[in-house]
C-alpha cells in the first residue's frame, strides 16, 4: 500500500500544462472564440465534478471510513465551483442559458464518462481518480490566470474567481492523501484519469481546428 502523493511524478508528466490547448493560452495563441469554446465544453467536466466525489463518499460511508465527512465537504465545495465557473463563462460573454444548454462535443463526453466510470470502481479508485484531478490545479489555475490577465485582459472578479477558488486545493488533497492504496492499481487509474482529463482538452482543440493534440 502507499500514499497518492507517490504518484505525483506520473502526474506530472501527463501534466494537463504540456497539452497543446494550455500551451496556447500560456503564449496568447487562442482567439475568444477559441476560450468561449473551451468554458463551455470544459463545464461538461466541472458540472458532473460533484457526481465524481459523491460515488467517492458513498463508497467512503460504506466503509464507515473516518474520511467520510471531509468527502461530502469537498463534495459540498465542488458545487459550488459550478456557480464559479457560470461567472468565467459570463465574463466570456457567455449566459448562463447557454452554458448551461450547450451539448458537449462526443469526445468531451466520452472522456468524462470514463472519470465516472473510474470513480464507480473501488473507493480507493474514486481516491486515485480525484487526487490526478486536483494534485495540479492550484498549478494550472495560476497559469490560467496569467494568461487572461497579460492576454485577453480578462482580471475581472468574474473571469478569475473560479481560478482562484483553484489556488486553494490543499484542503482537498489531503483528504485524498489519507486514504492508503493499492500502488500498482493506483498507477493504472492515475494513467487513465489523465488520459481522460487530456482527453477533455483534445475535444475542445478539435472544435477550435488546433492541431497537434
Amino acid at each position: 500500500m502507499t500514499n497518492p502523493s507517490a504518484f505525483d511524478s506520473l502526474i506530472a508528466d501527463m501534466s494537463l500544462l504540456r497539452h497543446p490547448f494550455y500551451q496556447k493560452w500560456s503564449r496568447g495563441e487562442l482567439t475568444l472564440k477559441d476560450l468561449q469554446i473551451y468554458a463551455k465544453e470544459y463545464f461538461h467536466l466541472v458540472n458532473r465534478i460533484p457526481g465524481i466525489v459523491e460515488r467517492v463518499r458513498v463508497r467512503a460511508d460504506e466503509r464507515n471510513h473516518p474520511l467520510a465527512g471531509m468527502i461530502e465537504k469537498n463534495r459540498i465545495e465542488e458545487q459550488e465551483h459550478v456557480e464559479l465557473w457560470k461567472r468565467f463563462a459570463k465574463s466570456l460573454g457567455i449566459s448562463e442559458k447557454e452554458l448551461v444548454g450547450h451539448k458537449p462535443s462526443a469526445t468531451v463526453t466520452a472522456a468524462v464518462m470514463e472519470l465516472e466510470q473510474l470513480a464507480d470502481g473501488t473507493f480507493e479508485d474514486g481516491v486515485i481518480t480525484m487526487y490526478s484531478l486536483e494534485a495540479e490545479l492550484p498549478k494550472i489555475a495560476q497559469t490560467k490566470k496569467d494568461g487572461l490577465c497579460a492576454w485577453y485582459n480578462l482580471s475581472s472578479e468574474d473571469a478569475q474567481i473560479y481560478f482562484d477558488e483553484h489556488l486553494k486545493e490543499e484542503e482537498h488533497l489531503q483528504v485524498w492523501r489519507g486514504v492508503a492504496v493499492d500502488a500498482a492499481q493506483s498507477q493504472t487509474i492515475t494513467k487513465r484519469s489523465l488520459q481522460a482529463q487530456n482527453k477533455v482538452l483534445d475535444g475542445v482543440c478539435e472544435l477550435c481546428g488546433i492541431m497537434a493534440c
